[in-house]
């Protein structure tokens, strides 16, 4: 599975390809936000994030106290990537309509780059056609499209990812120190973004120096820049009054590890919101549980725990189902569940996904293949494992550093939502690696035949020439 060198011709062929498909992404991204419409935009957890914004571009503040309260509390509820950037326009625009249609266009724009450079970042392993392939997929694929409509974290935090291992894929095939750092900053930066991938940069460095992929001073240069800024912001932390129960990072991660424990949680939230009289009682139960278990945590973290524990021991093989099988399942699957539903988190009109056929139709067949991407994307991993066995130069070993590499960000995220809370929208910023570790698979497997179907015809060629020889 080598990627032969590339020529001058099909450099330019590549770039060709690249740009076009960066500008069908834009198109269709832009199209999206500047038509769909978001029902009351600053919702949910767009309401922190624009009082976070606001208290940031007007008082320099970090809090997520509403806009013009009379006193600011410093906090460390969320990550402060996505507010800065959204205080950076507001900055610029104020915080008007202008503002939120900057912030929608240049997030369908982050949206496309996003598509470029997981494409850029495929082409380290794949062929040229099979990195074209991936990269229309995710030009066009619904929910990297719908989610650049709302002020939410995932179009910034699924750029800096691409970003971050584009640079760390420059950085082994070049070996050089300065690109390495540069991934560790922005891997750094979509930590702050995001928590979840805080320790993803350190463990990535660890693992790729443990199995020999990659040199140890690059590794280093990665695990130290990783760690730059997520370290200044704990100094920041450290620094501010300590916050009341419930409102610091961990208290957010101790909540969605809870509500992820509970396989009928997803649906008692919707019940509560979209469910009627008949199903409110059994509703009203188990969310009272869930926070009572939170409480009991937040009061005394190992006998909280004992509770839970005792829970899962009531109904084992149930739980073992639901963290192993369902949870994944449901991590990659299609529709929102902590939202509207479907490709929605808020509620929205006008829609091209709703109104317009050939919207319609291509979201109907993204829907029909999305299992069938999860597992494809799943079997890239014995692939990879016998692709090393057969590594031959410098080019193609720093090509499978690239590909373990977006393996081990999708096996750190799985796991991370898995344990914590998980569904669609969280799998949305790596919806792009998802398709380039399908479409490795695919083109192991058309390699793998093509391979075998010319043995064959190798063998029959050679059977030929022996009953040719014997009948003279």
């Amino acid at each position: 599975m080598a990627t032969p060198a590339p020529t001058s011709e099909k450099h330019w062929q590549w770039l060709l390809a690249l740009s076009a498909i960066s500008l069908l992404a834009l198109a269709l991204r832009w199209y999206y936000v500047s038509n769909a419409l978001v029902l009351n935009p600053v919702r949910g957890d767009a309401t922190q994030y624009y009082a976070y914004a606001w208290n940031l571009a007007n008082h320099g503040v970090f809090a997520k106290d509403a806009p013009n309260a009379a006193l600011l509390n410093p906090d460390n509820f969320r990550d402060p990537g996505y507010p800065i950037f959204l205080a950076l326009w507001m900055k610029l625009l104020g915080a008007g309509d202008v503002w939120y249609a900057a912030i929608l266009l240049c997030q369908a724009l982050l949206g496309a780059l996003t598509v470029t450079l997981a494409a850029q970042l495929g082409k380290h392993w794949l062929p040229t056609r099979w990195a074209i392939a991936s990269g229309l997929l995710m030009a066009v694929w619904p929910h990297s499209i719908t989610i650049n409509g709302y002020l939410l974290t995932e179009t910034l935090f699924g750029f800096l990812c691409a970003l971050g291992l584009l640079l760390f894929a420059r950085a082994c095939q070049r070996e050089s120190l300065w690109w390495a750092a540069a991934a560790g900053l922005t891997l750094g930066a979509a930590a702050l973004t995001n928590a979840m991938l805080l320790p993803f940069g350190v463990l990535l460095a660890g693992f790729l120096v443990w199995r020999k992929l990659a040199l140890r001073k690059i590794c280093a240069a990665l695990a130290v820049g990783a760690l730059l800024l997520p370290g200044a912001w704990a100094i920041r932390n450290i620094q501010i009054p300590a916050p009341i129960a419930g409102n610091s990072s961990k208290d957010r991660a101790l909540q969605n590890f809870v509500q992820g424990a509970w396989p009928t949680y997803h649906d008692m939230y919707r019940n509560s919101i979209f469910g009627d009289a008949a199903t409110q009682a059994n509703t009203r139960d188990t969310l009272h549980a869930v926070d009572v278990e939170y409480t009991a945590l937040l009061d005394s973290p190992m006998a909280g725990a004992r509770t839970i524990m005792q829970r899962f021991g009531r109904h084992p093989w149930r739980y073992a189902a639901w963290y192993f099988l369902e949870k994944p399942r449901e991590l990659w699957g299609w529709d929102v569940v902590i939202g509207q539903g479907d490709l929605y988190v808020y509620p929205t009109q006008n829609a091209p996904f709703q109104i317009s056929p050939p919207w319609i139709a291509l979201a109907a067949i993204c829907h029909t293949i999305n299992l069938l991407l999860m597992l494809f994307a799943l079997a890239s991993l014995p692939m990879t494992w016998l692709r090393q066995r057969n590594l031959r130069g410098q080019r193609t070993q720093a090509g499978h550093t690239s590909l373990v590499s977006v393996i081990c960000l999708l096996t750190f995220a799985t796991l991370v939502y898995t344990t914590l809370q998980a569904e669609p929208r969280y799998s949305i910023p790596f919806r792009s690696f998802e398709m380039l570790l399908a479409t490795t698979t695919l083109y192991g497997i058309t390699t793998w035949l093509r391979h075998k179907r010319q043995r064959t015809s190798h063998r029959h060629r050679y059977i030929e020439g022996i009953r040719h020889r014997s009948s003279r």
